[in-house]
């Protein structure tokens, strides 16, 4: 056997039990929701469905067992009807053909599977939209003009009220109506403005990154 036959066989030897001693990784916080770290090795974080991680599991369970370690082909050599899953660089599990057509397919679709960048969370707006924050917390997607809209009604509410009225301390003016942008938003704007807001409830979810 040459040296580097002999380095490749002995590096391979080492991953493999690395392979069988590495538990599925329990985070996955980079994949889309129903998708997984497939783990088929340390540091493997093609994201796949949760079945799949259970074939590589299994797998890298029977790994030894399918090897033909006395071919002419080396210590790794698989044994009839089993081929390399080259799921990264240096994998030489032997699996079946479907799994190895499979593993491809799951490193094509690797970075799909994945969550996008994420600054403000799940509710990142998408690119060209902003928070409204009509209030502490409110988090609907609008637009930079909707939001400078939503602020300048903030600072006219006190001069839009009539609060020596029956209905209350937060009665508006004649002309004027609630806008009920949350629950208990009583600041009062115009009708058609109420009307665009609620029109801005109703879009927001689909203005995220996630949705």
């Amino acid at each position: 056997m040459t040296l580097s036959r002999l380095i490749f066989a002995v590096t391979a030897v080492v991953a493999c039990t690395f392979y069988l001693a590495t538990p599925a990784s329990a985070a996955d916080g980079d994949c889309r929701k129903g998708f997984v770290w497939r783990s088929a090795a340390p540091g493997d974080k093609v994201c796949v469905k949760p079945q799949s991680r259970e074939q590589a599991r299994q797998d890298n369970a029977r790994a030894n067992a399918r090897k033909a370690p006395n071919s002419q082909h080396g210590p790794n050599a698989c044994k009839q009807g089993f081929v390399w899953r080259s799921a990264f660089a240096g994998d030489v599990v032997c699996v079946t053909p479907a799994v190895r057509d499979e593993t491809k397919e799951e490193n094509r679709l690797a970075q799909s599977r994945r969550m996008p960048n994420l600054p403000y969370g799940p509710d990142t707006c998408k690119e060209g939209y902003v928070w409204r924050e009509a209030a502490p917390g409110d988090k609907v997607c609008v637009s930079p003009q909707s939001r400078k809209r939503a602020q300048e009604e903030n600072r006219l509410a006190a001069s839009r009220r009539q609060p020596g009225t029956q209905y209350g301390p937060n009665a508006c003016k004649q002309g004027f109506v609630w806008r009920s942008a949350f629950h208990g938003d009583v600041v009062c704007v115009t009708p058609d403005i109420r009307e665009l807001v609620a029109k801005e409830n109703k879009a927001g979810p689909r203005l995220k990154v996630l949705r």
